[in-house]
């Protein structure tokens, strides 16, 4: 066993050699996403990002002692009010989205730090994620105040993301870190560099999928007894933040966790049940669940007001058809990037290059998995669409169009994430070319982050039709200037690309390759450990669940 109480190279073969501690892989990992979403929150202006505005005064709000307001018609008929600094927010924060303007239309907020009575639609919910992210604002309720909160928004992120990396990377599954950076999308660290609970709720989903599937898909003697411990402390974080931060969280955890039973190995979860530490971190996610619902329904969040104007009547049929085609494309948009209120769309070519890394680990995944692994996997999406569906088919009387993709993907992410955990697409395309791709996944990565970030810019600073970049200059700039936010995410990218480079298995040297291959032909000569390891391991991922 290693030091850190891993699986020994004997139980386990090292596909991904972890020259770091696993302290050094979180912390490379955490300063790799903290930087990316970072470089957002110093380059957005207020109410950069949907709705920022609505959460920034719901913010204040919670971290000033107003934890709870009456239910009132305070924003598009529903929301609460809140006592909030006439210096918090410029006098027309929403000129940008509405007409479609440079952020140059802002008006600055009067230098007044007296309170008066704003209303918010985010006024009824739950505000364990406000409290830390309104603390700065509380300080210095300004624009200043503003990017602190989000750059606490993006350490929190950060930190679930990079202990999902960390799994990836103690469990030695390259193809399991390929599919966490990934799933990490423009879009989802975008939201991490906003005052917006969706990045923190799309991170639990993440880490959440990855200790599970850790937890359930480990054979006998892969994981010692520290590390399980340490496996299900990291799905109770997840899963509590996940169950009690929005209002969908219980249903997308109970989905996400019946998923994981019905991938698990046989026996697995009845071994799981029989510990003492699975039953402590089961009574705090239950807390946190209950607390999660008991919000929902003493907050009146589920009282939706009539959307205005009216929506036109449609039948069940042409709401269908209408969703098949214009929806459908911009719930796909949606996961890599619609970025401001969704009037901004990555490229084309980026929307490409990231589904295409995305596919090549479902896709060749699907093919060589078993008959159960294919049916969880498609699942998982058939049930991501049907809920997004019929959400919109629902409330679309009183809300209108207004579903997103990112209200689901918190459990829609497992059909990447449950694909890259499985070790199939290693065995078949070998461990130099998975260390290749997983290099390739890191690469692409920070590059079409660094290039989201620069269109958005752009679209800030000059106008959304600019076809040319102009991230470096334009009528309105940020406040610690543009190149800071570029080279702060361009610096997080090459720590991803930094990320795998460090935790991938060196190239065996001559002599030792000799040597293994002497004691594996030899006759009487006996075989090191690993090499046996090996050999069991690649046996056992051939056989059946």
């Amino acid at each position: 066993m290693s030091k850190d109480g891993s699986e020994s190279a004997v139980s386990w073969p090292p596909k991904l050699v972890r020259p770091l501690r696993s302290r050094a892989v979180f912390l490379l990992a955490f300063a790799a996403f903290f930087l990316v979403s970072a470089g957002w929150a110093l380059a957005l202006p207020a109410n950069g990002t949907n709705d920022e505005d609505e959460h920034i005064i719901r913010a204040y709000g919670a971290a000033s002692g107003q934890l709870y307001s009456a239910p009132a018609a305070a924003a598009r008929g529903g929301g609460a009010w809140y006592d909030v600094p006439r210096s918090l927010l410029p006098v027309n924060a929403d000129c940008t989205y509405r007409w479609e303007l440079p952020a140059s239309c802002l008006q600055r907020p009067p230098d007044d730090p007296s309170r008066t009575e704003v209303g918010t639609a985010a006024g009824r919910y739950n505000p364990l994620y406000y409290v830390p992210v309104g603390l700065p604002m509380v300080i210095s309720p300004n624009m200043g105040g503003i990017i602190l909160g989000r750059l606490i928004s993006a350490g929190l992120v950060a930190g679930l993301l990079a202990a999902s990396a960390t799994i990836a990377v103690r469990r030695r599954s390259p193809l399991l870190l390929a599919a966490v950076l990934v799933a990490a999308t423009p879009n989802l660290l975008n939201l991490a560099g906003s005052i917006n609970p969706s990045g923190l709720e799309l991170a639990a989903g993440v880490l959440t999928w990855t200790a599970l599937l850790t937890l359930v898909r480990a054979r006998e003697g892969e994981l010692s007894d520290r590390w399980t411990s340490q496996l299900l402390l990291a799905a109770g974080i997840g899963a509590a933040t996940l169950v009690s931060i929005r209002t969908l969280g219980p249903l997308l955890l109970g989905l996400t966790v019946l998923a994981c039973m019905a991938a698990a190995r046989p026996g697995r979860t009845r071994e799981l049940r029989q510990r003492r530490d699975f039953r402590l971190v089961g009574i705090g996610v239950s807390i946190a669940g209950l607390f999660g619902v008991a919000w929902t329904l003493f907050s009146g969040i589920l009282n939706n007001p009539p959307a205005e104007p009216t929506p036109r009547h449609l039948s069940f049929g042409e709401k269908l058809s209408y969703i098949v085609g214009d929806r459908l494309t911009q719930w796909v948009a949606q996961v890599i990037g619609r970025f401001s209120y969704g009037e901004v769309q990555a490229p084309n070519g980026m929307l490409v290059a990231w589904y295409a890394l995305a596919l090549l680990i479902i896709v060749p995944t699907l093919l060589f998995a078993t008959w159960r692994q294919v049916c969880v996997m498609l699942g998982v999406a058939a049930v991501s669409v049907a809920l997004l569906v019929g959400f919109e088919v629902l409330y679309y009387q009183q809300i209108g169009w207004a579903q997103q993709s990112r209200y689901i993907l918190p459990f829609g992410v497992g059909v990447l994430l449950f694909a890259g955990s499985l070790r199939r697409w290693e065995h078949r395309f070998g461990e130099q070319a998975t260390k290749r791709f997983v290099l390739l996944c890191g690469s692409v990565a920070a590059l079409m982050h660094l290039w989201a970030l620069a269109v958005v810019m752009t679209r800030f600073q000059v106008d959304q039709r600019e076809k040319a970049l102009g991230a470096l200059h334009g009528t309105w700039l940020p406040n610690v200037g543009p190149q800071l936010p570029l080279l702060t995410t361009a610096l997080g990218g090459l720590l991803l690309i930094a990320l795998v480079v460090l935790t991938r298995a060196p190239k065996p040297g001559a002599a030792a390759a000799f040597t293994v291959g002497l004691d594996a032909l030899v006759p009487g000569r006996r075989q090191p450990q690993t090499v046996l390891a090996a050999r069991t391991s690649a046996k056992a991922d051939q056989s059946e669940d």
